[in-house]
């Protein structure tokens, strides 16, 4: 199934769930597309350890979301700055890993942001999705206020009931090879779980794990998963202080940006000899002695390292090591990762006990367990399938049937999925009328006159013609013809718009940023139709061309960059020179560059309004308004002018 799933990724735009039972390689599927993939992609989660986790974000810091309810219709208005939105116009595929716990709310949102940036009638704008998670695992946390605002529309609180879904073809594709467990009573006792079939027999095959005395002895170090936070707060604190050894404080180093909820453990880490340890980092030399969830025993404590006993005859030196918070950034024609801040810290935390909800994606050779506070739907499930065997599994009270919560709605949803489901062939024929449909889809550029429609206006005809185009029966000799005139119709806007930059562009910074946005979609999309007036159409050559960053012109550069008013503007910079010289100061004492240039831009026409302009003030207009205003009147041919 990997493979079926690679495959859309690699040759469509399909959205696709991947999900599958505990401990069939999702994450490893993930790390695979990730260091594989030629599309330009970011990586995001619902949480800070879960983003930390996949190699991503949050979802809410790469999309700058507000946290709270996203009620349809009423989206927040979202400022981004040129950076980003190059960024999320370039985007081609998106992951979003723990996709169990993202509410539909915030799947609307997205599409409703990718949608508008790019132009784009299609769900997400045309970006590719790819939701990695399993529905029989942690649930989105809604509260009840939450939930008052969202139920009038969204049936469930689930990414499913998002109304972009309801209206989007996906692909469902479960990995079903279960790796963590190989035992197929405990994989049948699981999948009943999950599938809420679980029968008497499974239930008491489940429960003869249960012993009420179990004592773990020292050589076999087992960790206690719980529901509540509290609870393995309270039994590390206190097994910890059982301990006569002396306490050794570990202070993690954390540089730039790195949020608190992401932290992978206690920035003070706390250990003594004796302590019962997790380490929660896999290791990447190639011995690969610890995983992410691996058990062990503190042998012995120095300044900056800690032995750990496993419990196999080893004994491991461990030392800091680094997480990193990703950002994700425009280099050239790629998304790159940038490190926006790190954490390091000695990868172990304490383990006696860890909640069932930062289990999850661990896997233990020795648990002893408590679902009977379960709360939530999955809390169970995710619970057993923790561990690698019944074995190691030890119950400290009877798991009864109402311990394992499941919603009703999942299971509709699973049942119902495989229906939405598009064949790999149907996929890439639709890939291909996307594709050619974004290679005449012109809404970007009439989005971006708008912005700039007192400086050129240009005929609607190139709007009409390509709306009216039936793009899925056209012929090679057809989208060659088709490149031809839009081609052509494009170079003529880019020449008028050229004749008209010196004039009106360089009067307003915001008007130049405006103004080079248009000109680079021109310019880019000039090129693409070009090379197809010459080369047969393929979806390959045009994400070659689109992924090209645009260099303009150096005569448009010049217009961009110009000062308004520059020649005012230099008039005042010799006199600011002169001035100066004559009082003896520094120049930029007098008049910074940047109060010069607002001055030329705004043309204030008496000494109220000059004073009003940042950089000036009171005393400065009394002792040099008169000369700075007569400039001004000078520049303008308008030498009575009132100085008030």
């Amino acid at each position: 199934m990997t493979e079926l799933a690679q495959a859309f990724i690699d040759t469509t735009n399909t959205l696709i769930f991947l999900t599958g039972k505990a401990g069939t390689g999702k994450t490893t599927f993930l790390r695979h597309v990730r260091q594989t993939t030629k599309k330009r992609m970011a990586i995001v989660a619902p949480t800070g350890v879960a983003a930390i986790n996949a190699g991503g974000m949050t979802i809410h810091s790469l999309f700058q979301l507000p946290f709270g309810p996203l009620v349809p219709g009423n989206s927040p208005e979202i400022h981004y700055n040129p950076e980003k939105r190059d960024l999320l116009i370039g985007l081609e595929l998106l992951v979003i890993d723990e996709i169990s716990m993202v509410r539909p709310d915030v799947l609307d949102q997205l599409d409703t942001i990718l949608r508008n940036l790019r132009g784009s009638k299609f769900a997400f704008g045309g970006v590719q999705l790819l939701l990695i998670g399993d529905l029989a695992q942690l649930s989105p946390i809604v509260r009840d206020e939450e939930w008052a605002l969202l139920r009038p529309y969204y049936t469930t609180p689930y990414f499913f009931s998002s109304q972009v879904l309801q209206r989007t073809q996906y692909v469902r594709i479960e990995l079903e090879k279960v790796y963590r467990q190989t035992d197929p009573v405990f994989v049948d006792i699981l999948n009943a779980m999950r599938e809420q079939r679980m029968t008497e027999e499974l239930l008491s095959i489940l429960n003869a794990r249960y012993q009420p005395d179990f004592s773990p002895s020292d050589d076999e170090p087992y960790i206690t998963l719980t529901t509540h936070n509290k609870l393995v707060q309270e039994l590390n604190a206190n097994r910890l202080s059982e301990l006569d050894a002396e306490a050794v404080v570990y202070n993690a180093l954390i540089r730039g940006e790195f949020p608190t909820d992401a932290y992978p453990t206690d920035s003070k880490l706390q250990l003594k000899v004796g302590a019962q340890v997790m380490f929660v980092k896999n290791d990447s030399s190639a011995e690969k002695r610890y995983y992410n969830g691996k058990i062990g025993t503190v042998t012995h404590l120095t300044s900056d390292t800690v032995t750990v006993s496993t419990g196999d005859g080893r004994e491991l030196d461990v030392q800091a090591l680094e997480w990193t918070n990703l950002k994700y950034e425009l280099a050239g024609d790629d998304i790159s990762e940038q490190n926006a801040g790190s954490f390091a810290q000695i990868p172990l935390k304490l383990a006696w006990a860890i909640t069932i909800h930062k289990s999850q994606g661990l896997t233990f050779d020795r648990a002893i367990i408590d679902v009977s506070g379960s709360f939530a739907h999955g809390q169970a499930y995710v619970a057993l399938s923790r561990c690698r065997s019944l074995e190691g599994l030890v119950l400290r009270k009877p798991v009864a049937v109402q311990n394992v919560i499941g919603d009703p709605a999942v299971r509709r949803f699973n049942e119902q999925a495989n229906s939405h489901n598009i064949t790999l062939q149907a996929a890439q024929n639709q890939y291909r009328l996307f594709t050619l449909s974004e290679l005449f889809n012109f809404s970007g550029l009439k989005i971006r006159l708008q912005k700039i429609e007192h400086l050129l206006k240009i005929d609607d005809t190139i709007f009409a013609v390509a709306e009216k185009m039936q793009l899925a029966g056209y012929s090679p000799e057809r989208i060659q013809k088709a490149a031809v005139y839009f081609h052509q119709q494009l170079e003529a806007t880019i020449i008028i718009l050229h004749g008209r930059l010196g004039d009106h562009v360089g009067k307003s910074k915001e008007m130049a940023g405006r103004a080079d946005e248009l000109l680079r979609w021109l310019m880019q999309r000039i090129q693409v139709l070009e090379t197809f007036t010459r080369e047969p159409f393929s979806i390959d050559l045009y994400q070659d061309l689109m992924r090209k960053k645009i260099a303009l012109p150096n005569s448009f550069v010049k217009a961009l960059n110009a000062k308004p008013n520059e020649e005012l503007f230099d008039l005042m910079m010799n006199w600011r020179e002169r001035t100066a010289q004559t009082e003896g100061i520094l120049a930029n004492m007098l008049f910074t560059e940047q109060t010069l240039a607002a001055i030329a831009a705004k043309l204030p026409a008496t000494l109220k309004a000059l004073s009003g302009i940042k950089g000036v003030g009171t005393e400065k207009v009394n002792r040099y308004g008169a000369s700075i205003l007569g400039m001004i009147r000078t520049y303008q041919g308008d030498d009575q002018a009132s100085l008030f």
